[in-house]
This record gives C-alpha cells, structure tokens and sequence, in this order.
C-alpha cells in the first residue's frame, strides 16, 4: 500500500457477528485511512466486530487483511 494512501479518507464499516437482531452495521468515515485503521484495530480486540474498511480508491480491506496490515 502506498503511504500517500494512508492520508486519504476512507469508510469503516464493522459489522456484527451476533444475531440478526442486532443493529445494522453503519459506515463512518475517518479523514485518512490510518484514522480508521487505528479505529478497525480497537474493533478486532471483539471476536464479534469484523472490520471492513472501504479506502478512497474503492480498494475493500477485509478483517484478516487490517489484522495482517497491523501487525
């Protein structure tokens, strides 16, 4: 991934792994990729979070995609 990506917005979406009378997952946008990567990272301490990150560019980051990136 190119550094000048981690300055650009993008969407975190974290949806839920519990029932389906759970909230609907919302996306928010974070000013810059690294902003919501820092968010995507608190969400996977909760083995009933998976974090999806949409970038600016379309790119998708899936859960095991942001935990590979942050380690």
């Amino acid at each position: 991934m190119e550094t000048e990506a981690l300055e650009r917005p993008a969407d975190l979406t974290i949806w839920r792994t519990l029932p389906a009378s759970s909230p609907l997952a919302q996306p928010e946008r974070y000013d810059t990729l690294r902003e919501a990567l820092m968010a995507a990272k608190g969400a996977l301490r909760d083995p009933a979070q998976q974090p999806w990150i949409i970038t600016e560019e379309g790119e998708i980051l899936s859960p095991n995609w942001i935990r590979t990136y942050l380690n």
